[in-house]
């Protein structure tokens, strides 16, 4: 379709995002990218992402630092929520202290990590009244750091940092997230929510910018990647969340520069539990592993060459450099042969092979990512992978009991810094589905948290990478890039490294048949 000067009549989008994620629409509980874009529209936190991706001024209009970093004072707006009530600095006391509640169970609330006392009311040795943000006054909120937290405006554009209507959550328990019961204070207001389907939302007029949103409607439709194609043609759609890596040049054929790419701050990674077998005390086998997948032929053939290889979990970053283990730079004859050697030490054989199952997300799109491995381990060690697909909250739910060996474990950073890789893999953190543990790994990501000399602190959680590689505490495989079909005529949306285009900056131009 060929857009035209003017806007078009109806601005109304309909967006997909990728089936099988949408787990909860609650913010301290969301931890999926696909409610990750619904949460962006229907709530906004101190500070939004603005149109370029990078953080600026939400609900707080204004802040100021203490010379240390460690104290900061927001100021914020007359904001009011999408029932009329003034958004208060008590909302925000209200929703961390309710994120990092152990009552709540919330996966993210160890993401809170730079407030003060988060982990230990996490960890339910502290009231959640300890917790580093006070309301000195209705427009004032007043947060105490660990220490200086160069991403911190970056993390509070995160849904779990959001404020929250208590009275509805009060009144309503789980079902405050029900659209007759939802109060947010976001661009868009709640108005249709299908469980595992469509959601719709309409714009809200109380959103204290609405003057400046053009979009009347979204509708976010969860779909697989071959269903979101084929609707983008119909066009049913007008802006998907990926598509088939495999179909990259027949679309770029066919649609040109409707198809975008660009890096994205996630890794592809695949986890191994490291407290049951076989990969308890084994390094050996772990490093026969990493070291039997071919990433360039994985990214070059199967990923299309949309993706770089990833042999170390924290993917580019300006300003970090991440430690590649030594053995990346070995020819890959050589690679193969030092894996046979830790295969051989780990205790198997062509006679006693190593027999395990890759468990993975029901995805026909990744499917021939984990067979490709699998073929690499079988070709390069003699190893006997079999591949495993499941709903995606069955296998999250077995991921988090630590049922399983080895995994999918991909992962979309949070804000652009090492931490929100790196935390992973920390004692205790809610994600950390492989068991991993090690004092000194802790020590350095603490040492970190409490270092006010940025260069040093990126230098002390390049040391825990080091770590993390040397352990093998997981296997991984590539970065991801953006996968984007979008119609001509969607504006207001740009490439950026976290890959969040709120809805509130759109707006579709007049639009006909080619």
């Amino acid at each position: 379709m060929k857009a035209g000067p003017g806007l078009a009549a109806s601005q109304r989008l309909a967006r997909a995002v990728d089936a099988g994620g949408m787990r909860s629409i609650d913010p301290s509980i969301s931890t999926d990218v696909p409610a990750a874009h619904v949460l962006d529209d229907l709530f906004e936190g101190l500070t939004r992402l603005r149109e370029d991706g990078e953080p600026g001024p939400g609900v707080a209009e204004r802040w100021e630092t203490s010379a240390d970093g460690r104290i900061w004072i927001f100021h914020l707006r007359a904001a009011r929520w999408s029932n009329g009530a003034p958004v208060r600095a008590a909302d925000f006391v209200y929703a961390w202290r309710r994120t990092v509640d152990p009552r709540t169970a919330s996966d993210y609330a160890e993401a809170l990590a730079p407030v003060r006392n988060a982990l230990a009311i996490s960890a339910g040795s502290m009231s959640v009244t300890e917790l580093g943000i006070t309301a000195p006054d209705a427009r004032t909120v007043r947060v105490e750091l660990n220490a200086p937290t160069p991403f911190l405006l970056s993390l509070l554009t995160k849904s779990y940092t959001y404020p929250q209507y208590e009275p509805a959550i009060r009144a309503h328990g789980d079902d405050w997230v029900r659209p007759e019961f939802m109060v947010s204070n976001g661009a868009f207001r709640l108005q249709e929510y299908v469980i595992a389907g469509r959601v719709t939302l309409v714009k809200n007029p109380l959103y204290w910018d609405a003057a400046r949103v053009r979009l009347q409607q979204v509708t976010y439709l969860p779909l697989d990647r071959a269903a979101q194609t084929e609707r983008f043609f119909a066009g049913d759609l007008a802006f998907t969340d990926s598509f088939a890596a495999e179909q990259t040049a027949w679309l770029r054929a066919r649609l040109g520069d409707q198809v975008v790419s660009a890096p994205y701050l996630g890794n592809f990674v695949l986890g191994v539990n490291v407290t049951r077998p076989p990969f308890a005390g084994n390094r050996a086998l772990r490093m026969a592993l990493t070291l039997g997948v071919d990433r360039e032929t994985l990214v070059r053939y199967v990923r299309q060459g949309l993706y770089e290889p990833a042999w170390t979990p924290t993917p580019p970053l300006a300003g970090y450099t991440a430690p590649v283990p030594a053995w990346a730079r070995l020819p890959q004859a050589q690679r193969h042969a030092l894996a046979r050697r830790f295969y051989a030490q780990a205790g198997y054989s062509a006679q006693h092979p190593l027999r395990v199952d890759l468990h993975y997300p029901t995805d026909s799109d990744n499917r021939r990512t984990y067979e490709a491995v699998a073929a690499m381990w079988r070709a390069n060690l003699g190893a006997e992978v079999g591949t495993y697909n499941e709903e995606f909250r069955v296998q999250l739910n077995e991921r988090h009991l630590k049922q399983l060996a080895l995994f999918h474990y991909a992962w979309i950073g949070d804000y652009p810094d090492p931490l929100t890789f790196l935390q992973l893999f920390q004692t205790g953190f809610g994600y950390n589905d492989g068991g991993y543990s090690n004092p000194r790994y802790d020590a350095l990501l603490a040492a970190a948290g409490n270092d006010s000399d940025a260069a040093r602190r990126l230098q002390t959680l390049a040391q825990a990478e080091t770590i993390l590689n040397e352990d093998v505490a997981c296997i991984p495989l590539y970065y991801y890039a953006t996968r984007h079909l979008i119609k001509s005529y969607v504006r207001g949306w740009t490439s950026n490294i976290q890959d969040r285009n709120l809805s509130q900056y759109m707006y579709l131009l007049e639009h006909g048949e080619n």
